[in-house]
């Protein structure tokens, strides 16, 4: 639940204060697989938060297993050892997702292709085909034609499975589609539907109440504005952007537009 929660873009604060409640009654319980899935989640939103440095998830969990787990990097050498394959996806969807909203490009990238789907599609793949996506369109754009085409490819693939996926539900998935959609035209140099679909992103992602989502489509739609030049609509939707992030509760997203 805490994972869906995350994505949903509910107040991370209250992400934050659900993570910790489920990791104790978790630990009480000795539900310690779960709590291995909750641990990394609650990682997540306190770095996105901000706080991560005077708040440590894992000391919840000191003394529920005989080996030691001090930090995501305990946590992932546990999971590969005894074969839990699911946290290990988990851990590596989860840095993929950090990635790319702290905007560390590459290693979204690397995180994206050690990520494996599973066949029964769950939630998680989903959201690792969004990220994926956005990180392809952004190489595509930056990189020579040469260089550039494994990007489109695998920016294609996720914009197909979305198309897809918006069918069955409009309200979790278009305003996705549309951001995907945006940056495959921006990557083309086709700016007049590229513009488009952006306005259209924001539109969808405010009128679903994704609220994190309606920030990134600002930022990007920033980032593209930049690069015609409008530097007043630019200034405009990074305001916006750090306006959403904020009421998501990402200070530390708030913080990187201040800064970069």
């Amino acid at each position: 639940h805490c994972r869906q929660m995350l994505f949903v873009g509910i107040d991370l604060a209250a992400v934050d204060k659900r993570c910790t409640s489920t990791t104790l009654e978790m630990t009480k319980h000795t539900h310690v697989h779960q709590c291995l899935y909750n641990l990394s989640h609650h990682l997540v939103v306190l770095k996105l938060i901000g706080n991560h440095s005077t708040k440590n998830p894992f000391e919840a969990f000191k003394g529920v297993s005989n080996e030691e787990i001090r930090d995501e990097d305990d946590l992932l050498k546990h999971a590969v050892s005894t074969g839990e394959f699911g946290v290990v996806q988990v851990i590596r969807f989860n840095r993929l997702f950090l990635a790319y909203w702290f905007k560390r490009y590459k290693e979204a990238a690397e995180m994206a292709a050690l990520y494996k789907p599973r066949t029964r599609m769950p939630l998680i793949d989903i959201y690792h085909a969004f990220y994926e996506g956005l990180t392809a369109f952004h190489f595509a754009r930056k990189l020579s034609q040469d260089d550039s085409e494994k990007w489109f490819q695998l920016g294609g693939k996720s914009l197909s499975c979305f198309k897809t996926w918006a069918v069955h539900s409009t309200w979790n998935w278009s305003n996705k589609l549309l951001l995907l959609e945006a940056e495959y035209h921006f990557s083309i140099g086709e700016m007049e539907k590229a513009e488009e679909k952006y306005y259209l992103a924001i539109k969808s992602a405010r009128q679903h109440r994704f609220v994190h989502e309606e920030g990134l489509a600002n930022e990007l739609f920033f980032v593209f504005q930049v690069s015609n030049g409008n530097a007043e609509e630019a200034s405009y939707l990074i305001s916006q952007a750090r306006f959403c992030y904020e009421r998501w509760g990402a200070f530390a997203i708030a913080e990187r537009l201040n800064t970069s």
